[in-house]
């Protein structure tokens, strides 16, 4: 058992001193949990580095371990890897808004593999799977590092940052609460961890999945008034072939990030005209913002400076650039920039949003080189108070979708969260690299490995349905694909085609995810351990309880695939209907088994 022989020395680093198990630092122990306290006995304030659990023990030799390593951020990476791999190259200009620790992660070192969050480590010849991750997140970031060689496990650290928080004398702090499983069922574990970490953080999961229109994957920031409101019109009139809920308009509808609640170029008559419009038309209306970042050209930016992240000089930060402009960040530890946030969300309720898609949150958190306001807050505190502030402006009715947010902090607090990078109207550009670039192999990856999140943490979101033929580099092969994958994995559904050009054989594409939305439980990801991206996901279908497998290639060459029906429990259907073809596969030996082209997927219900 991996578990029984794992053993941890714990320390904590304050003032760059190392503090090991003694008078200053305590490792408290519950049933499954460990957690450190730190008690300044120093006679001052001190500033804490950080929390650390070293894990030893586990004797299997390397090649017969395998893991799973969970990322960040939603767009983070999130698969599991094998001994002789090299973890998830990251874009070096993407890294810090992807990994916790930009400058100590590596991606060169092969057996290196760092994780975010939660791990879990299998055993190929037992079995067996160990888990260790956080059930509290909102406090402080962490991070993994293992390190495998042939013998075993040569390094398993865990370190929780305090990002200079200060600690007043006599103080006591707590790290966050690890949780250690163990299990033959290393998926399983992730369910069980996610229902934890649900119940611990108080997880907000709504009954209702949401359905809409978003407007970015076809216009992106080109969007106009003129383009929404003609799209608005076509849904009104067509709402019984189409009945969507929600209609989103994403970004381009602003002047500048920090100046949400103004007219543009684009939208001369400003958000809250388009807002009443689509009430009108018998639709909830939605807006997508950036709330943490602040363009440098925007009246917010003018008009409060003193919002914003600075540097240890007291110079505002200017971490990116928004379409060639510099952009700041709104300072979440101070009280006036959270009543900003209350009230810019108090006020699109008055105007009647009912939807939110926060992007770039993970800005707030991602800031080389700034210092908070107040310097007890950690960058996961200020990221939440932030978040916070938008929950009690908005208030509990309005639908907070959170899309390149920090994972952990954001649980209780959001309704629906996006699991994968954003999906692209082609598979993949040739200049992108990065297991966190938007493409469709990357999502789908995501959207099956991070199923165990949906309903346990908030609603999933995989991203919106494209299935158009203007303006889309994809093939009738691979829009099958993605349609099948949306199927399969459910969570929130929004369309985001012009409907004007759509064909009427597509939009039967469409009305098929809404009539089948969210249609199947249990999803999970078959060959976890042997694929970067699984080829076999299963599920049981809620309307009739029958199974469902999905044979999936997302990869460059042909890939036979096959599924042990025994072993999944359904072996008493020994014929299987393929649905896109219809073509009925004829069991042998207790195998579903099929030959897949690249970027191709098969969907297989039982007959009869």
């Amino acid at each position: 058992m991996m578990r029984e022989k794992l053993s941890w020395e714990v320390s904590v680093l304050a003032d760059g001193v190392r503090h090991s198990v003694g008078d200053a630092v305590e490792l408290r122990r519950g049933a499954n949990t460990l957690r450190i306290a730190f008690r300044n006995r120093s006679g001052r304030s001190v500033k804490l580095d950080g929390f650390q659990f070293d894990g030893s023990g586990i004797s299997i030799p390397g090649p017969r371990l395998r893991l799973y390593r969970e990322g960040w951020t939603a767009v983070a990476a999130a698969a599991t890897r094998r001994y002789g791999e090299r973890d998830f190259f990251v874009d070096p200009d993407y890294r810090r808004f992807a990994v916790v620790d930009a400058d100590d992660y590596n991606s060169d070192e092969p057996n290196c593999f760092q994780a975010e969050n939660v791990v879990v480590l299998n055993d190929s010849e037992s079995g067996l799977s160990l888990l260790a991750g956080f059930v509290t997140a909102a406090d402080y970031y962490n991070r993994f590092r293992i390190r495998l060689d042939e013998s075993g496990m040569r390094e398993f650290s865990i370190f929780v940052y305090g990002d200079g928080r200060e600690v007043a004398p006599g103080e006591t702090v707590l790290s966050e609460e690890l949780l250690i499983l163990e299990g033959p069922d290393g998926y399983a574990l992730l369910e069980q961890y996610a229902a934890c970490l649900g119940d611990r953080m108080k997880a907000h999961v709504p009954q209702s999945v949401p359905t809409g229109w978003c407007s970015w994957y076809y216009y992106y920031s080109r969007v106009t008034e003129n383009d929404v409101l003609e799209n608005l019109e076509w849904l009104r009139r067509h709402r019984t072939e189409l009945p969507l809920d929600y209609f989103q308009i994403d970004d381009g509808y602003q002047p500048a990030p920090g100046d949400w609640l103004m007219p543009s170029e684009q939208f001369p008559h400003g958000p809250k005209f388009i807002l009443e419009k689509i009430a009108e038309a018998g639709f909830r209306p939605g807006l997508w913002l950036a709330p943490f970042m602040v363009r440098s050209d925007s009246r917010l930016f003018r008009e409060h400076p003193e919002f914003l992240i600075r540097d240890v000089a007291g110079e505002i930060l200017y971490p990116i650039k928004w379409r060639g402009i510099d952009a700041a960040i709104l300072d979440c530890s101070r009280e006036d920039a959270c009543h900003w946030l209350r009230e810019l969300f108090a006020t699109l309720k008055e105007w009647g949003c009912t939807y939110a898609k926060l992007d770039f949150m993970m800005y707030e958190s991602c800031v080389t080189g700034g210092v908070f306001h107040d310097r007890r807050c950690t960058r996961a505190q200020a990221f939440r108070r932030g978040l916070q502030a938008i929950r009690d402006g908005a208030g509990e009715d309005m639908f907070i979708l959170g899309g390149t947010v920090v994972l952990g902090p954001c649980v209780g607090l959001l309704d629906g969260c996006r699991v994968g990078p954003d999906i692209t109207p082609y598979w993949r550009l040739e200049h992108q690299h990065g297991g966190e670039a938007p493409s469709v192999p990357n999502v789908c990856r995501n959207i099956i490995n991070r199923r165990y999140m949906h309903r346990r943490l908030w609603l999933n979101d995989p991203d919106v349905l494209i299935v158009r033929q203007d303006n889309n580099r994809l093939t009738e092969p691979e829009v099958l694909l993605w349609v099948s994958a949306l199927w399969l994995t459910g969570g929130l559904l929004l369309l985001s085609d012009r409907f004007a050009t759509l064909d009427a054989e597509r939009a039967g594409l469409a009305r098929l995810l809404l009539e089948e939305q969210d249609a199947f439980e249990a999803v999970r990801p078959v060959d976890f351990f042997e694929r970067e991206i699984p080829a076999v996901w299963s599920g049981v279908r809620r309307k009739d309880r029958k199974p469902v497998l999905g044979f999936f290639n997302l990869g460059e060459t042909p890939l036979a695939v096959s599924a042990d029906l025994e072993q999944l429990g359904t072996a008493e259907y020994p014929a299987w209907r393929e649905y896109w073809t219809g073509r009925v596969e004829r069991v042998s030996g207790k195998r579903l088994s099929a030959l897949l082209e690249p970027h191709c997927a098969m969907l297989f219900f039982p007959v009869g």
